[in-house]
């Protein structure tokens, strides 16, 4: 029996996180039913999973982690803030991922952003996994994930380069950007690449939930909400009051068309904060217009299966809603979301921060409400998703 480590985000409140480990595993098990999967949550959120040596260097991280919001600003990329992030999640993770991945043939990353440097240091989490898997002689695949940029000047961006060419790195697939994949990072010639689609993409089968059939019935339009600061954090300059004020808009110009509408988030807390700040605004009770956050995945999935349809703001939103049928248009705020519309090929359905014209935006919903997806491009991403989970598998 083989036993597989699947590296996901399992504990964050993101039901997008959520269905990847589900979708990876699933897919894993489609090719090789007889495996035994070992999850290792990246970031674990409860101290009662920490013990003995690894609950002291837990608290000895979070210490760390209050004062790095207080030393370093996002566009910080210094040395010393390098060595002081890398210590500092080493504390907090490293024994957990020994423990994890001892005795184990093989390591899937499940899909994500993980080749990211500048927000919520999943460089780090990658370093150790990497450094581990070399000195034990484990292969790693990284499956259909996020590619957020590079910097050659950026140590972190570096640092992350060189642990991905290591030799125990046999296959990296991207649901984005092949191009940056295969001209930036990637220098190690033995490492195939891709690109695939998101595993979640397999959302029907891994979770037995139908697509919606056309003409089925269907209610309210989904409008889905994010964080405030967000534009800022990837590097736009669209502000909180200017996104508050786009989504009041937004809301407005749906009631002026006789279209139904309520918010809802992926499950994080600053989004429904977002929500309930929205609303205050304009003056609804939040438990009138902001649908609670999702108990599990499958409440998620059949509250996106049931609206009219979709407009998006975090990507596994957008992407549930493409699986499942559901007709989505969205904001692009990171690079991510401009290739799943490309991808998809609906660019015309997705807008940056300069395209915010809410007029345009609602004749491209009601547009989008009778226009069918090309179920052939999302088969042929599939099939490629599934295609490099198989040759990985087969090979450990």
């Amino acid at each position: 029996m083989k036993k597989i480590a699947v590296v996901g985000l399992y504990s964050i409140k993101n039901v997008g996180d959520n269905i990847l480990c589900d979708a990876a595993q699933y897919l894993i098990k489609e090719c090789e039913p007889d495996v035994q999967f070992v999850e290792v949550d990246v970031n674990p959120k409860n101290a009662k999973s920490y013990k003995g040596f690894n609950k002291l260097r837990y608290f000895l991280a979070r210490g760390m982690i209050f004062l790095s919001g207080k030393i370093f600003s996002y566009e910080n990329h210094s040395r010393f803030r390098y060595y002081y992030e890398y210590l500092m999640w080493w504390l907090k993770i490293n024994g957990q991922f020994r423990e994890k991945l001892k005795g184990v043939d093989a390591i899937v990353f499940c899909g994500g952003g993980f080749l990211k440097f500048r927000t919520q240091g999943l460089n780090y989490y990658v370093e150790q996994i990497v450094r581990i898997a070399e000195k034990n002689h484990i292969p790693i695949m990284m499956n259909g994930v996020g590619i957020e940029g590079y910097d050659e000047h950026d140590i972190r961006c570096q640092r992350l380069k060189r642990m991905i060419n290591k030799n125990c790195m046999k296959v990296i697939t991207t649901r984005d950007d092949i191009d940056t994949l295969q001209n930036h990072y990637i220098v190690n010639p033995k490492i195939r690449t891709a690109r695939v689609g998101d595993c979640a993409f397999w959302i029907p089968e891994c979770y037995g939930v139908e697509r919606r059939k056309p003409g089925e019935d269907a209610g309210v339009v989904g409008i889905n909400v994010i964080r405030g600061k967000v534009y800022q954090a990837y590097g736009n300059s669209l502000s909180e009051l200017e996104l508050m004020n786009f989504y009041k808009a937004l809301i407005r110009g749906l009631e002026d068309r006789g279209i139904d509408w309520v918010l809802f988030s992926n499950g994080m807390k600053a989004d429904q904060v977002f929500g309930r700040q929205l609303l205050k605004g304009l003056g609804y009770r939040v438990s009138d217009k902001l649908l609670p956050v999702p108990e599990d995945t499958m409440q998620f999935l059949e509250t996106i299966r049931g609206f009219r349809g979709v407009f998006g703001a975090r990507l596994h939103a957008c992407i549930t809603a493409y699986a499942l049928d559901v007709p989505v248009v969205g904001l692009i705020w990171s690079e991510k979301l401009q290739i799943f519309s490309e991808l998809i090929g609906k660019p015309q359905n997705f807008f940056t921060e300069d395209q915010l014209d809410v007029e345009h935006i609602l004749d491209t919903l009601e547009e989008g409400l009778k226009s069918p997806y090309d179920a052939q491009i999302r088969d042929a991403l599939r099939n490629e998703t599934a295609k490099y989970i198989r040759w990985f598998i087969k090979r450990v």
